[in-house]
């Protein structure tokens, strides 16, 4: 079974190369169709790991809800910043 602890990598890098697709959107080198899709599989994610939060433990679960959060956070103003 998947875990947050396997899936929240993957998340932070998808997080960071949409980072990078917005500066290339800007900069017209990438169609922002591409970016959207780098965020809906980014908020799939994320959804998936909010899910997998209650299989970690108590004392883990209150730091990746943070972490998710972070990049959920992250995700929203790369979005705002392409619309």
């Amino acid at each position: 079974m998947t875990s947050v602890v396997e899936l929240f990598p993957k998340s932070r890098k998808l997080a960071f190369d949409t980072k990078q697709q917005l500066s290339q959107v800007q900069n017209e080198v990438l169609h922002p169709s591409e970016l959207f899709l780098s965020l809906e599989e980014l908020n799939r994610q994320l959804n998936i790991m909010e899910g997998l939060v209650n299989n970690e433990t108590p004392a883990q679960r209150e730091m990746w809800r943070r972490k998710i959060i972070e990049l959920k956070e992250q995700s929203s103003s790369i979005r705002r910043q392409a619309e």
